[in-house]
Formats: C-alpha cells, sequence, structure tokens
C-alpha cells in the first residue's frame, strides 16, 4: 500500500511537471516537487555513492529509517570546507520493513556558508518540503559537521 502511495504521488507531481529543467542530469537533481519528483522516479541517485542498506536514524535526524546516497560532487569533494556547488544527496525514507515510503534531496544550489545556498525537498505520505533555506531543514542540518552535510558515504 505504501509503496503504491509513493507510485501514485510520483505519477501526479510528474504530471504538473514545469519541464523548466533538465530531468535527465544523473548528477543533479532538479529543484521544485514536482521536477524532483520526476527526477526521483528515474532512479539516478541509485547508481551514487549510497550506504549499502537501511538503518535507523542517526541522532539528531527526525527522518526515521532510511538510506542515504551522495553524488559525485559530495565524493568527490576535499575532505575539508566547503561543498561545491551542485554537492547533492538524497534519502530513502523507509519503513519496517525498507520499503520506500518517502524522499529526502538536498542540493547545494551557491557559493556560501548559510542553509539559503541549498535546495531542499521532502516528500512523505502527506507532507511535501520544497524550497530554497527552508528553515525547518536549516535549523537541523546546521547542526551538521561540515556544511549542512551529515554523512558523506565513504
Amino acid at each position: 500500500m505504501t509503496t503504491r502511495f509513493v507510485a501514485i504521488s510520483f505519477a501526479w507531481l510528474a504530471a504538473c511537471s514545469t519541464d523548466s529543467q533538465n530531468l535527465d542530469d544523473p548528477q543533479l537533481p532538479p529543484e521544485g516537487a514536482a521536477d524532483v519528483s520526476a527526477w526521483l522516479a528515474k532512479g539516478f541517485y541509485k547508481a551514487w555513492r549510497c550506504e549499502p542498506a537501511g538503518h535507523a536514524a542517526r541522532d539528531p535526524s527526525p527522518h526515521g529509517r532510511n538510506r542515504i546516497c551522495n553524488n559525485d560532487a559530495i565524493k568527490n569533494a576535499s575532505p575539508t570546507g566547503a561543498y561545491p556547488v551542485g554537492a547533492a544527496s538524497a534519502k530513502e525514507l523507509l519503513d519496517d520493513t525498507d520499503a520506500i515510503v518517502g524522499y529526502a534531496v538536498y542540493r547545494k544550489l551557491a557559493d556560501g556558508s548559510d542553509g539559503s545556498n541549498w535546495y531542499w525537498f521532502e516528500m512523505t505520505s502527506g507532507n511535501t518540503i520544497d524550497g530554497t533555506g527552508v528553515d525547518v531543514c536549516v535549523g537541523c542540518h546546521s547542526h551538521a559537521p561540515r556544511d549542512f552535510v551529515f554523512t558523506a558515504v565513504p
């Protein structure tokens, strides 16, 4: 039932897509709920560096069970300092059986050291967060050890 909800949500959001961005870039999630949902449905992030399996949320994450994938911009970044523009992560939000019940995505849009330089997206059953500098996302990710990124998958 949950997987069906996610599929129906993707179909609805994809139908509302503005086609204003390249949805075929495997390394760069677009902005906007409809476009990022259509991009996620293509599964590009699954070829990124991903955690091998789902796991319980790490403190202080409110996301519950999840699995995180990082694009090449995070994977190849210098080991210190800010991440480059284009750095992105996709997080599968999972139920107790590891079925995907939602997603969280973030992408660095501009140089700088505050949350307004990042695009934030989260979709779960009945809730969508979508925008730049979203307070609830920035508030949590501001505590990350490096440039709003908690998990750089080794």
